[in-house]
């Protein structure tokens, strides 16, 4: 069943996806116009942006670690105007809708963005996401333990600057990472917090991150300490149960599931590329 749903074209698959608006931007839309798409939390949960030029072509895609990355090193300059099109991957990424699902997959492993704009006939219409394939994920039969799928977790004190967390994910190539408060055990995960870089996006393009940033500069973000923001509660889960059982737990609001008793933490990355794409 899981070979064939991945074989399936991409329109039978994640048929939803052609139902909803297509979210992009042009090329000389702003920074702060990109950011607001991306920063926003659980009412509409943007992995990624289409760049669309004036014949509607597209011209590139953007994520939330390609604004942070264009703030973090322009940070002196009026980065708040900056165009989609200084901050945008460029690479052709979409994926015809008559592909099969695993053309997708494969497109988020090269491009390590777990988003792809989709096309008919070479014109987007749509998007897809990682996330809009857990719901298939918890529908197919993944036997394999979460614990085989997950990947190590990195923690911090809730006392550490919030340059310091942006550096760990940037140079980690991750999303979210642990919280606990200073000095607590840092086995006890029932009383961990989570944060992303979704977060820390919000917090950099609102008033006070931007006048913050602009009076006293990049080292200011090595001052202001990560429980400033409002942390996510951690969701614990054991670690035998199935794949497909954990992809049910996901959704806006959980961006991450850490593992009972153990050093572990389950993405949606890590439901769909590991256990799915395997």
């Amino acid at each position: 069943m899981q070979t064939a749903i991945l074989n399936k074209p991409i329109k039978e698959t994640v048929p939803h996806i052609f139902k909803r608006p297509l979210l992009s931007v042009n090329p000389s839309d702003s920074l702060m116009h990109v950011g607001a798409f991306l920063a926003l939390g659980p009412q509409i949960y943007v992995d990624g942006l289409v760049v669309l030029d004036q014949n509607q072509k597209i011209a590139g895609t953007i994520g939330g670690r390609h604004v942070i990355e264009y703030i973090l090193s322009h940070h002196k300059s009026d980065w708040s105007a900056a165009p989609a099109s200084a901050i945008m991957n460029t690479f052709d990424s979409t994926v015809e809708a008559d592909r099969p699902l695993t053309a997708a997959l494969d497109m988020f492993a090269t491009t390590e963005f777990a988003f792809v704009p989709i096309t008919i006939d070479h014109k987007v219409v749509t998007s897809l996401s990682l996330r809009d394939l857990l719901k298939i994920a918890a529908a197919l039969e993944l036997d394999k333990p979460i614990r085989e799928l997950s990947s190590s977790l990195i923690e911090i004190d809730d006392d550490t600057s919030m340059g310091n967390a942006l550096e760990i994910m940037l140079e980690g190539g991750i999303r979210s990472l642990v919280v606990q408060k200073a000095g607590d055990n840092m086995n006890a995960k029932t009383a961990a917090g989570i944060i992303n870089d979704r977060q820390i996006l919000e917090f950099l393009i609102s008033h006070e991150g931007r006048q913050i940033l602009t009076s006293e500069g990049l080292n200011s973000l090595f001052e202001i300490k990560v429980n400033t923001l409002a942390l996510q509660e951690a969701r614990v889960v054991n670690p035998d149960i199935s794949a497909s059982t954990a992809a049910a737990f996901f959704d806006v609001s959980v961006p991450c599931l850490l593992l009972d008793q153990e050093n572990s933490i389950v993405t949606p990355w890590d439901i769909v590329m590991k256990g799915m794409r395997g």
